[in-house]
């Protein structure tokens, strides 16, 4: 559940939030300080205008890029506690616990991905419950907008369900707490299963997909972005056909492309390319731990930067030197070499505005689709991804013995997807925490502490914590 001290900081956060977004909608030079406080900010007049619902779309937006969700830490705390990623020369327990992998349930960097995440699911919640009421909405921007807030929660809900749930074992207690409603204090919420938490997920996609009616940019949600978060999720689920048909969807969408092996760096240097289904754009405004989390000068201290990709990444692109893909990992080697770690270059900026979120590739529906489909069908597609970036193709017998090709997808989403936040979740889902992480690594992150005491248990605990 949410425990009532992260309500309480979720209705501050959307207070100040709506303060925000509706003074920079102002055409007068007011200033934000002679604006109305938070604590007198009531939501219920944000849906008595058109006007005010789109701040609160925007909203949805601006929780997603939150520092500690997409903004950064998600897929940043994520890789590194794989094989991909280390932390930098901080001394911060918190952090080097992570790339330790000995992570304890009152690590401030899971506390904080667990709080953004449920702050996320709570504006998106504000939208699906008031959208009903906002007076002079046309038919097609209600639809749309509901739409998008159904994707994003239902992005939120897999996202904490990867990292906090046991997501590999339909079968399994351990889900995430299902909340759908923005009341304060919040009802005590316990845990659901893996399964009803699934069915949750797909319950709001397939509506989002059902109300779509316009694309507004791969900035936005959209009809091709829930084809795919399906495809993702019917992958993690098991559902094999059903993942192919979503991904496939993506693929025959003309509003998206793959680059060739000589410019698929613009997918980074470039903004809103057609190699992405769902990207968050960063602007001058925006704030986020990209901002310099992975930047670094080639003359600088390991210690300057928070994370880092580690000498395994690099080994694994050392045995693949026909990779175009090995150049977005950058292994320093002078007087002040960060060896044997280096940097990933996919947020080479070093402010937040010149860095992107890469939520969903079109990459990604190839490689889901040739996982889904097995050695025999799939193949053509893990090969489309390899030729697209430099690589020879791959024959029957490469992937004929037994794990082969599961090896060979797994090879691939590493070299393609690598600091996306990927990595640990198919290593999870894939039974392969053990051969790749070591043994007793725990595949899922402890529930925060502070949310199992607020809850007096009602919450309960991860396995292992």
């Amino acid at each position: 559940m949410i425990a009532v001290q992260n309500t309480k900081y979720l209705i501050r956060k959307w207070s100040l939030l709506l303060l925000i977004l509706s003074s920079l909608a102002q055409t007068s030079c007011k200033k934000i300080l002679d604006v109305v406080s938070p604590n007198e900010v009531d939501d219920n007049t944000v849906f008595t205008s058109v006007d005010g619902l789109r701040n609160a779309r925007i909203g949805m937006y601006s929780s997603l890029q939150d520092r500690n969700y997409y903004g950064g830490y998600y897929q940043l705390v994520a890789e590194s506690y794989t094989d991909n990623g280390s932390t930098g020369g901080y001394d911060l327990i918190d952090l080097n616990d992570l790339a330790g992998r000995t992570v304890s349930p009152t690590n401030i960097y899971i506390q904080q991905n667990y709080n953004a995440i449920y702050s996320t699911i709570y504006v998106a919640n504000k939208v699906i419950n008031n959208i009903d009421i906002v007076p002079n909405l046309s038919s097609e921007e209600h639809d749309n907008t509901l739409a998008e807030a159904l994707f994003i929660r239902s992005l939120a809900n897999f996202d904490l369900l990867r990292f906090w749930g046991e997501h590999w074992d339909k079968s399994s207690a351990y889900g995430i707490s299902i909340v759908t409603n923005t009341d304060a204090p919040a009802q005590s919420v316990a845990r659901s299963t893996v399964e009803q938490s699934y069915q949750q997920i797909f319950t709001d996609l397939l509506k989002a997909k059902s109300l779509f009616n316009s694309y507004q940019g791969n900035q936005y949600a959209s009809l091709a972005a829930t084809n795919a978060l399906l495809a993702r999720v019917y992958l993690y689920h098991g559902d094999m056909q059903q993942a192919a048909d979503y991904a496939t969807e993506v693929i025959n969408d003309n509003n998206y492309a793959l680059f060739d092996a000589a410019d698929f760096q613009k997918i980074y240097t470039n903004k809103l390319t057609e190699e992405s289904v769902f990207e968050l754009k960063f602007d001058p405004q925006n704030t986020s731990f990209f901002n310099g989390a992975t930047y670094l000068r080639d003359d600088a201290l390991r210690s300057d930067v928070t994370f880092l990709a580690n000498a395994d990444l690099n080994t694994f692109f050392e045995s693949r030197p026909d990779d175009q893909r090995s150049a977005l990992v950058d292994f320093i080697n002078n007087d002040v070499s960060i060896e044997p770690d280096g940097r990933s270059q996919k947020y080479r900026g070093e402010t937040a505005k010149d860095n992107s979120a890469y939520i969903i590739r079109l990459a990604e529906m190839y490689l889901i689709r040739a996982e889904a489909l097995g050695s025999v069908d799939g193949l053509a597609d893990l090969n489309t991804i390899r030729e697209a970036r430099g690589m020879t193709e791959l024959t029957n017998e490469d992937v004929a013995g037994e794990g082969a090709f599961i090896t060979a997808v797994l090879d691939e989403r590493r070299a393609e997807l690598n600091f996306e936040g990927h990595r640990l979740f198919d290593l999870v889902r894939l039974g392969k925490v053990d051969e790749y992480l070591g043994e007793g690594v725990n595949p899922i992150m402890p529930i925060p502490q502070r949310e199992i005491s607020a809850t007096n248990s009602l919450v309960t605990q991860n396995p292992g914590y």
